[in-house]
This record gives C-alpha cells, sequence and structure tokens, in this order.
C-alpha cells in the first residue's frame, strides 16, 4: 500500500525520546509514529460502535453487534 508522507515538526528532545523508543522496539521511526497513533484513546482509528454491513441482498443497514 502506497503511503503519503507527513511531515511533522517537534521539539527535539520529543524526537531524541521517539528515536530511543523505536529503536528499544526494533521498529523504523515512521512505523512507530503510527502505531503511537493508532494506539492512542481518542484516535481516529477507533472502530466504530456502529458499523455499515452489507446484507445478502447488497442493501446497506446498520449493525450494533458487527457481522456473524
Amino acid at each position: 500500500m502506497p503511503h503519503a508522507n507527513v511531515t511533522v515538526g517537534m521539539e527535539p528532545s520529543m524526537l531524541a525520546d521517539i528515536e530511543e523508543e523505536r529503536k528499544r522496539h526494533g521498529m523504523s521511526r515512521a512505523e512507530y509514529i503510527r502505531h503511537l497513533i493508532r494506539q492512542a484513546h481518542d484516535s481516529p482509528f477507533d472502530v466504530p460502535e456502529t458499523e455499515l454491513c452489507t446484507d445478502e441482498n447488497r442493501r446497506t443497514e446498520e449493525s450494533k453487534t458487527g457481522a456473524a
């Protein structure tokens, strides 16, 4: 999957902490930052409570319980 590049400014001490932790976890800087974004409790990538599902007739409906 292709990636878009994003530039983020931060304090040098913050970058140093990121570098230390990403090395400790054996990750690239980008991989570690993506991991941090995904695990944040208010991340935009959280799974919503309501999922849109397609039934056997290809109609879209809301489901609170997810796919069977």
